[in-house]
């Protein structure tokens, strides 16, 4: 029995389109023509439209078609055919049609232009549908869910992307629907994905090659496979992910505690007590990995980033030996630790505390900067071989109020200086008599870090001066010749 019928239009949809010649209908024209199209089809109660206009005349419409409930298997199908050629005119090009989806129930599923493709959707969607499993479900070959990266449910996804009912749980509806997946040949290279009810926990492939929606949570080139993601899904307890939300991509996973406030602030005690949270978070994922050196995954914080590619207990000790009412933020590696200060003046008894951690020769790399919101923008990082170096250079630095925009790195090689666009020729002489605080015989290179970077010259504290400025551009050449003078004083 039909039902009436009623048209809604969505907000726009999310796509990656980019802008071409002018077309010859607006998102309106082309919305209108479906909706005539669908007039009188038996079980349609409502089309959901969609659609974006350009400039030129070029627009982009996506509609999707909701059905009674309870509409049975063989009028399902003679909507999703009343629509086949429709697609198969109309879909394909990146202005136009995007896509059309049918919902029955809480099951969605494209319609796709060839007749045998659009009867494995017909078969799957009444597979998920009779599932205990699932909750809820969408195939497409579209991305699709929230619009917004804000949404209290960003059901983001590709592919097949599935909801666990009540009795069941994100990992086994991921592998249910793998499964259904894996049984169709058409669906080789289609993506799987799943979300919690609550929108707390998500796995998904990447077996399409389709761009993810989510910032890749690993430095690393690690592949994960299924059995991994599994794995390190489950490693994550819900009591120590209270609120937050554990991301598992083929490429590592990501566990965010950090939750969103008005003041952007928390409370000290609720940071502590997150910050405990992700210790034993990435501890876990550690020991579950089994990796050390390859990076497969972050876990954050409201004040800290761990990033898991080993032991970090190292790590964690050489942050430990700052005080913590100093630590603004800190980011810790197996093998490197980072810590911003509350205030600029904390920067150089940071960096002695650091130094005299038992654990610093463990690392490879130490950062040390005040808080982003410091408006000298200075930055310090060391091996822990020549830290001690850099604190004498870094004391006088952060001394001289005039120096702005600069990054000191320290190796066993010498000092490199990279100099940022606030340096002025008046700031960049109070640079070279700060680096001359370094131990003498210590190798100072100058970089140009605005655009393109460039070796602006090379002395030795204790030694006279000697770079050449002959062969740089004019603006280099200045600034080479006021290293070259100071140098010389």
């Amino acid at each position: 029995m039909r039902s009436g019928l009623r048209r809604c239009v969505a907000g726009a949809v999310v796509a990656a389109v980019v802008l071409a010649g002018a077309g010859c209908a607006d998102s309106t024209d082309l919305t209108q023509r479906f909706e005539t199209l669908m007039e009188g089809v038996d079980g349609v109660v409502e089309i959901e439209t969609g659609g974006i206009d350009y400039p030129l005349g070029s627009a982009t419409a996506e509609a999707t078609v909701v059905v009674e409930g309870d509409l049975g298997d063989d009028d399902l199908a003679a909507v999703a055919e009343r629509i086949r050629p429709f697609v198969a005119r109309e879909v394909g090009d990146a202005f136009g049609w995007q896509y059309v989806d049918v919902r029955r129930g809480a099951v969605t599923f494209e319609v796709l232009a060839d007749e045998a493709d659009t009867a494995v959707q017909l078969d799957l969607a009444g597979r998920v549908a009779d599932d205990p499993v699932f909750a809820e479900a969408s195939l497409g070959t579209h991305e699709f869910g929230a619009t917004t990266s804000d949404s209290e449910s960003p059901r983001r996804g590709f592919g097949i992307t599935v909801v666990p009912s009540a009795s069941s749980d994100v990992l086994t509806a991921w592998q249910r629907a793998r499964s259904l997946r894996n049984a169709e040949p058409q669906l080789a290279e289609v993506d799987v994905s799943a979300w919690s009810p609550d929108s707390r926990r998500f796995i998904t492939e990447n077996v399409s090659g389709f761009p993810s929606t989510l910032d890749d949570p690993a430095t690393s080139d690690v592949v994960l496979d299924a059995a991994d993601q599994a794995e390190l899904l489950t490693a994550v307890g819900d009591d120590d992910l209270g609120a937050g939300r554990v991301l598992v991509l083929p490429e590592g996973i990501r566990v965010d505690l950090k939750q969103p406030t008005v003041t952007g602030q928390q409370p000290p005690d609720e940071v502590a007590e997150a910050s405990g949270r992700a210790e034993r978070i990435a501890s876990a994922l550690a020991a579950t990995s089994g990796v050390s050196g390859t990076t497969i995954g972050t876990v954050s914080s409201p004040d800290e980033s761990r990033e898991v590619d080993g032991d970090l207990s190292g790590a964690e000790s050489v942050v430990d030996a700052v005080d913590s009412d100093v630590v603004a933020y800190s980011a810790i590696s197996a093998r490197s630790v980072e810590v911003r200060t509350v205030r600029l003046d904390q920067v150089v008894p940071a960096l002695r505390a650091i130094g005299g951690s038992a654990d610093v020769s463990r690392l490879d790399v130490v950062r040390v900067s005040a808080d982003r919101s410091d408006p000298r923008g200075l930055a310090f990082s060391s091996d822990p071989a020549t830290l001690d170096g850099l604190v004498s250079v870094a004391d006088a630095i952060t001394a001289s109020p005039g120096i702005e925009g600069v990054t000191v790195a320290s190796t066993d090689g010498g000092l490199s200086v990279a100099l940022g666009d606030a340096v002025t020729e008046g700031s960049l002489d109070d640079v070279v008599a700060a680096v001359q605080a370094a131990p003498r015989g210590t190798v100072v290179a100058f970089r140009r870090d605005v655009r393109e970077p460039v070796d602006l010259a090379v002395e030795t504290v204790g030694d006279e001066a000697v770079a050449d400025c002959s062969a740089l551009e004019t603006d280099d050449q200045r600034l080479c010749e006021v290293v070259r003078a100071a140098w010389a004083e």
